[in-house]
C-alpha cells in the first residue's frame, strides 16, 4: 500500500499530524473522557458511536466497525489513494512528500490530479476577472445586481463570468501552453470534430469548492433563461456532485454553532440567504440529494432543513430525498414555502428575520410525507390502499416506537382504516428490510485469541515474556493470525508497534478496521493478568491438541494400524501430562 512513499516519511506526517484536529474538519466531535465522539459518517448513526483517540491516533465505530487512523479516514471519508491522503495531511502539516518512488500508473494519476485542479484555480481566477473587466463583465455585473447580489458575497462564493465566445476559455489556457486535452478532462471544454469549444458561455459562474476552497468543478447560470438555464462540469477526476454540496466550505461554522443546516437547490437561493446574514445554508448541485450529502451534513449539524420551490418539481424532489433522512436517522424537516415562491424570492421579499421564523414551522418528515400522500393519491378505496403502500416502508424506518405509534394512529384517523390493519402492513415491510440490510460484526467470537493480540498492541513490552510465535500459529481466526503476523514482524526489525502504525501498513479493511476495534478496548496492564491470558490459551491450545489426537487414534484403531496407535497414545500422554503439570 505505501510502496511508493517512504515509510519514515509516513511516519513523519503520521506523528505531526492530530487526528482528532483532521477529523473535526469532517465530523462534529465531542470530548468524551479521554476519547472524541461523534455521529459516525459511514452509516446511519443515530447515538455517537464514532470514537476517536488522539492518544493512540486512532478512530473506531462500535456501530459498523469502521476503524484507521488519519489517512484511512481520508481515503474513506473524500474517496482518496493513499497517496492522496498523505500528501493532504503532509501539505496541512508543512512536510514535503518525495514521488520518486511511485509506480509508473500511480505517478501518473497523482500528476493528473494535480494539474485538474491548477487548471480548475486559474478558470476560477479567469472568470472572475472577465467579470470585473469594465467592458466585458458590464452585462454579468448588472444581472446580479438586478438579483440583490452584494459586492461581499459575490467576492466571498468568488463568482466569474464566461463570456459568449466559443473559445474564450479556450485560448486563454492555450496560450499559456496548457494542453486542451487537460481542460477536457477538467470538464471546462468540449471536443467536437476534432475541435474544443468552452463549455461555459454567457454565463455567471459559480466555483464549486470542497471545505478547503480548492475549487473542484463549476456551475454556471445563463443571463437569459435560455436553456439549459443552468448547466455544471461534469463527474471529473477531481470532481463527484453526489458527494459534493455547494457553499458547505463557507457554512460549516455556522452549522455547527447553529446546529442546523437549510438545504436548497439552486445556487441562487443559497446566495440570497448568505445576502441575508443566513449563513448555514448548502446547495446540491444539479442533482438530487444523495446518502453521502446526508452523511456528510451529519458532520456538522443534527437538524437538517430542506427549503425546496413550492412547485411540483421541488415537492417530488423533498419527497424523494426524506426517505434518505429516515433511513440515516437524521432529525430533518421540511419549509413548505407560499405557492410560487423559490428560497431566493422568498428570503428577498420577507427578510430574514420572517424566514427563520417560517423555519420554525417547518414539518418533520413523516407529516410531510402522509400529507403528499393523501394529496396525490386521493381518500378513495383505491387511493386509501395506495397512500399505505408508499408510507409502510417510511413509517417502519422509525426507530422511535412511540413516534412509529402516534404516526399509524393518525393515518389511521385520517383514511378511517383499523390502526391494526396499517401496523401490519408496517411491521412486513420493516421484518424484509431487516433481512436486507445489515451491519457488519466488528468482531470476532476468538475472545481469547482478541484478547491476547490486543496485550500484544498495547502492552509490546509483555510479548517478550512468552513465546508468540508459537501462540499466535495455534490461532484459528485468519484475520488475528495475520494481524498478529505483522506485529511480530514489526517487532523482530526492532521498531515500536503502534497501531496508527499498523493500519498505515496494510490495505485491508478488515485488519484495519480489527486493529482500530482492539485498540479501544481498556485492558489491565500488569504481569500477572498478561500471563493468566497467556496460561488460559495455552491450556486450550493443550485440550484441542489432545480432542485432535484422540480423533487420530479412532482411526488408527479402525484402520488397525498397531504402530501409528502407539505412537499417537504416547503422543496424547504426553500432552495430557503437559496440561496436568500447567494446572
Amino acid at each position: 500500500m505505501a510502496g511508493f512513499i517512504p515509510e519514515d516519511i509516513i511516519a513523519n506526517v503520521q506523528n505531526a499530524a492530530s487526528i482528532v484536529d483532521v477529523i473535526s474538519e469532517y465530523v462534529a466531535l465531542k470530548k468524551t473522557g479521554k476519547n472524541f465522539i461523534g455521529l459516525c459518517p459511514f452509516h446511519a448513526d443515530k447515538k455517537p458511536s464514532f470514537t476517536v483517540s488522539e492518544e493512540k491516533q486512532i478512530f473506531h465505530c462500535f456501530g459498523c466497525g469502521q476503524g484507521g487512523n488519519v489517512f484511512s479516514f481520508l481515503i474513506q471519508y473524500n474517496n482518496l489513494s493513499f497517496p492522496e491522503a498523505v500528501g493532504f495531511v503532509a501539505q496541512k502539516y508543512g512536510i514535503e512528500i518525495p514521488t520518486r518512488k511511485m509506480s509508473p500508473t500511480q505517478k501518473k494519476e497523482l500528476e493528473e490530479r494535480e494539474r485538474l485542479l491548477k487548471i480548475n484555480k486559474e478558470a476560477a481566477n479567469y472568470f472572475r476577472g472577465v467579470l470585473s473587466h469594465p467592458s466585458s463583465g458590464k452585462c454579468a455585473r448588472e444581472y446580479l445586481s438586478k438579483r440583490q447580489m452584494t459586492p461581499e458575497v459575490t467576492e466571498r462564493f468568488m463568482l466569474g463570468y464566461a463570456p459568449q465566445s466559443w473559445t474564450g476559455l479556450t485560448q486563454y489556457f492555450s496560450r499559456r501552453g496548457v494542453p486542451l486535452d487537460d481542460l477536457q478532462k477538467a470538464g471546462l471544454v468540449v471536443a467536437k470534430n476534432g475541435r474544443y469549444y468552452d463549455r461555459f458561455r454567457d454565463r455567471i459562474i459559480f466555483p464549486i469548492v470542497d471545505i478547503h476552497k480548492t475549487v473542484l468543478g463549476f456551475g454556471g447560470r445563463s443571463l437569459d433563461d435560455s436553456l439549459p438555464k443552468y448547466l455544471n462540469s461534469p463527474d471529473t477526476p477531481v470532481y463527484h456532485k453526489s458527494r459534493t454540496l455547494y457553499g458547505l466550505d463557507v457554512a460549516k461554522e455556522a452549522c455547527r454553532q447553529s446546529d442546523s443546516v437549510f438545504i436548497v437547490e439552486g445556487y441562487f437561493d443559497l446566495l440570497a440567504l448568505h445576502c441575508h446574514g443566513i449563513q448555514s445554508g448548502v446547495a446540491t448541485l444539479g442533482t438530487a440529494l444523495t446518502r453521502q450529502h446526508v452523511r456528510i451534513m451529519k458532520g456538522y449539524s443534527r437538524q437538517m432543513i430542506l427549503v425546496f420551490d413550492s412547485d411540483e418539481a421541488g415537492i417530488k424532489a423533498a419527497e424523494r430525498s426524506l426517505p434518505l433522512f429516515l433511513e440515516e436517522k437524521v432529525d430533518a424537516g421540511i419549509l413548505i414555502l407560499p405557492e410560487g415562491k423559490d428560497p431566493d424570492s422568498y428570503v428577498f421579499e420577507v427578510g430574514a428575520d420572517e424566514f427563520l421564523k417560517a423555519t420554525e414551522n417547518a414539518l418533520g418528515v413523516m407529516p410531510f410525507l402522509i400529507a403528499c400522500a393523501i394529496k396525490k393519491h386521493g381518500l378513495s378505496l383505491e387511493g386509501k390502499v395506495r397512500i399505505i403502500e408508499t408510507l409502510k416502508g417510511p413509517l417502519g424506518s422509525l426507530v422511535d416506537g412511540v413516534s412509529r405509534s402516534v404516526y399509524i394512529r393518525d393515518l389511521a384517523e385520517r383514511l378511517d382504516i383499523d390502526e391494526a390493519a396499517i401496523l401490519e402492513q408496517v411491521r412486513t415491510s420493516a421484518t424484509k428490510d431487516k433481512k436486507a440490510v445489515s451491519l457488519p460484526k466488528p468482531r470476532h467470537n476468538s475472545k481469547l485469541e482478541e484478547a491476547l493480540v490486543a496485550m500484544m498492541l498495547q502492552c509490546p513490552e509483555m510479548v517478550s515474556s512468552f513465546d508468540p510465535q508459537k501462540i499466535i500459529e495455534g490461532f484459528e481466526t485468519v484475520e488475528l493470525k495475520e494481524l498478529g503476523r505483522m506485529i511480530l514482524q514489526r517487532s523482530s526489525s526492532n521498531r515500536p508497534v503502534t497501531g496508527a502504525d499498523l493500519i498505515a501498513q496494510t490495505d485491508d479493511a478488515k485488519i484495519r478496521n480489527l486493529i482500530s476495534s482492539l485498540l479501544m478496548e481498556d485492558i489491565q496492564a500488569d504481569r500477572d493478568s498478561c500471563h493468566k491470558i497467556v496460561r488460559q490459551y495455552q491450556a486450550r491450545l493443550r485440550k484441542r491438541q489432545v480432542r485432535l489426537l484422540s480423533k487420530k487414534i479412532k482411526e488408527a484403531e479402525r484402520a488397525n494400524n498397531q504402530e501409528l496407535l502407539n505412537q499417537l497414545l504416547a503422543e496424547k500422554q504426553k500432552w495430557a501430562q503437559q496440561h496436568v503439570e500447567a494446572l
